[in-house]
This record gives structure tokens, C-alpha cells and sequence, in this order.
């Protein structure tokens, strides 16, 4: 189903299964796939939520009526609900309309408008979106210039402050569908759901406490790669060894929807308790 989805259309479906584990709802409704559109693409929140009370008053009215459970295993299979298989295919409907190839984040948009009775078309109708201006918008797409250089330059940014902030799923979300995290413990992890339970744990030990990151050095490696190297060390002078001060390689990728991370190497700067990635 998901083989025309671009990387961060598959990182939407992705977080709004986190989004679901996260409230113990047995299924991804609409509001899930909501929040995880937003949380993945900040540009399309900021352009058409900016004006509207912004992609947060959104988040907050939704947890405000949300029905809250037990949390859920980020193990746990969480299952579309019927409304959002239907704006999956009404995404998919409207990548089709557009003449174009693959299914992104903005034909998600359309596809929660277009199922007009559900909650998060609702959330978005009060905030003055239609489907017929959003396909206007979408129809004629900005000019304004995107260089190589400062989309890249956006995604390493996102690496040092969600690893040195211990936002484990913003970490996890950066990576293309089937990248790979080297903890510096020399253990691999795998897709998304992996590396975001890696992630977690490592926060979660023993010692961690945010951490100061650095853009060492970055490189292009022909036209569609880059390798950066990225150094995160402890505030003040911590009582014991903090996981989170590492080293990491970073290998980034480029596609149309812009760049992600493809895999990462990362090497402790102090010894480190093994309950960090086990």
C-alpha cells in the first residue's frame, strides 16, 4: 500500500502510530494521522497553520478531548481505523488528480478534507481550510528557491537537537524507512520503530542528561549524499558518565521530498552503563 508514499509520507503514517501507542487508543484515527502530518512536516504546518493558531493549538485541542488509555509498546501492531484507510486512499485519489507519481505529505492534507465528517477534517474546517483552496495552494506551488546546502544543513540541525533534547521519536523520525542506527554499544537497530526503542532506552538509562551537540563537519558526497559528523558532550561537570555524549557519523540521502537519514554510526566519548542499549 504504501510503495508510492514518499520517505516522509511513510514518517506520517509512522508517527501517528506513535501518536496512538502514545494515548493507549487501539486504532490510528484521524487526529493520529493529524498529528503525525504535522509533527513530520513543520513546512506544510507552518504555511497553512501559521495563521490559524499554529500546528500547537491544534496538538493541545486534540489532547484536551482526546480518550487517554493505558500507553501502548511501541511493539505493539496499532491497525488503521476505517477513516483513515479512506483518506489514505482519497491521498492516494488525489496524487493521481494532480498528475503526479508518489503520494506526500500534501496529498494527506487533502485526503483528511476530503473525508469531511471526520474529527481532524473538522479540526481543520474551524481553522478556515477548504478543499478547494488547499488544491489552489497546492496547484500553484511557491517559487521561493530551496538549495541543497540549507536543506541538508535543516536535517543535521534536527539531529543535534532532538538527540541533545532526548526526543526520542523526532530522532527516530529522521531516518528513511529502512535506515540504520549504530548505537556505541556497537548494536544495530533497524526501521524506525527500532531505532526510536533504541533511542528511548538511551535516554532512559542511567546518568542521561541533555547534552551540548556540534556540527563538526560536513560533506557532499556527489549530488544526492552527504556524511556529517556530529559531537554531543555533557553541561557542567556531571557525577557519572552520560550516554547521551557521543560521536556519530551521519549519512544522508536526497529525494525529491528532501533528505533523510540513510544510517548512523555512533561511538560513546566516556564509558557507558550497557542497560543504554540492550
Amino acid at each position: 500500500m504504501f510503495e508510492q508514499y514518499t520517505e516522509k509520507a511513510r514518517r506520517v503514517i509512522f508517527f501517528a502510530r506513535y501518536e496512538a501507542s502514545q494515548y493507549g487508543n487501539p486504532y490510528i484515527e484521524t487526529e493520529h494521522v493529524l498529528l503525525g502530518l504535522f509533527r513530520e512536516d513543520q513546512r506544510l504546518a507552518q504555511k497553512f497553520l501559521n495563521k490559524r493558531g499554529g500546528a500547537q493549538s491544534l496538538r493541545e485541542e486534540i489532547e484536551s478531548h482526546i480518550k487517554r488509555g493505558e500507553r501502548l509498546s511501541t511493539s505493539v501492531e496499532v491497525p488503521l481505523s476505517a477513516e483513515s484507510k479512506r483518506i489514505l486512499n482519497l491521498a492516494a485519489e488525489e496524487s493521481e488528480r494532480l498528475g503526479q507519481k508518489h503520494v506526500g505529505t500534501e496529498h494527506l492534507l487533502l485526503g483528511i478534507l476530503r473525508e469531511n465528517d471526520c474529527w481532524a477534517a473538522r479540526l481543520l474546517t474551524e481553522r478556515g481550510l477548504t478543499l478547494d483552496w488547499l488544491r489552489e495552494e497546492l496547484a500553484h506551488p511557491s517559487s521561493e528557491p530551496q538549495t541543497k546546502t540549507a536543506q541538508e544543513t535543516v536535517s543535521v540541525r534536527q539531529v543535534v537537537d532532538a538527540w541533545g533534547n532526548g526526543q526520542a521519536s523526532d530522532f527516530a523520525g529522521l531516518f528513511t524507512l529502512g535506515g540504520q542506527f549504530v548505537d556505541p554499544h556497537g548494536d544495530l537497530w533497524v526501521g524506525s520503530a527500532q531505532i526510536l526503542e533504541a533511542a528511548r532506552l538511551i535516554f532512559t538509562a542511567p546518568g542521561w542528561a541533555k547534552t551540548d551537540g556540534k556540527i563538526e563537519d560536513v560533506q557532499f558526497v556527489g549530488s544526492k549524499a552527504a556524511m556529517a559528523t556530529l559531537v554531543w558532550e555533557a553541561r557542567g561537570k556531571p557525577e557519572k558518565p552520560n550516554p547521551g555524549c557521543v560521536r556519530m557519523t551521519v549519512i544522508l540521502t536526497q529525494k525529491p521530498e528532501g533528505w533523510s537519514i540513510a544510517r548512523v554510526q555512533a561511538t560513546g566519548l566516556a564509558p557507558q552503563s550497557r542497560s543504554a542499549a540492550v
